[in-house]
């Protein structure tokens, strides 16, 4: 099977980087004498929420990397640095939340009797959200086929 690769959503730049960004700099410019210490906190939390989105288009889109990858032996979601081999994956579901991209849950096998959940969320993915959800679980399904064909 081929390495599927997804790359960074666009709408990031809009949401994350130019909206916080453009509201920033109208805070700035209706800045006065009188509501500048009013001004500040909103103007550090718009400003701290367009650089931590600079870093993921940075990171990923403006270098050309990937934001999730499906190989034969796992699953990647560079976004949050999360790793999830197949061959320890129990169970796939989803959620939707209105207005935003699809949730994918993964329950994984854990150390001892214990499962755990990994989430990874298609926002930042570009792409459509149920072909996203639909590649991953093909993927998982004919690796699972495979290796219940390999111990018989």
């Amino acid at each position: 099977m081929s390495v599927i690769t997804y790359k960074c959503s666009k709408a990031l730049w809009l949401v994350g980087i130019i909206i916080p960004f453009a509201i920033t700099f109208i805070c700035i410019a209706d800045i006065d004498s009188n509501n500048w210490l009013t001004l500040l906190p909103v103007i550090a939390i718009l400003t701290a929420v367009a650089v931590y989105y600079c870093k993921q288009c940075f990171t990923y889109d403006l270098r050309d990397k990937a934001a999730l990858l499906l190989d034969d032996e796992k699953l990647v979601y560079y976004i949050d640095h999360q790793t999830i081999y197949w061959k320890d994956i129990t169970d796939i579901s989803y959620g939707k939340v209105r207005g935003q991209g699809l949730s994918i849950f993964f329950t994984v096998r854990a150390e001892g009797i214990r499962n755990s959940s990994i989430c990874i969320s298609t926002d930042l993915v570009e792409g459509n959200d149920w072909a996203i959800y639909n590649d991953i679980t093909e993927r998982y399904l004919a690796v699972i086929r495979k290796y219940s064909r390999v111990l018989g």
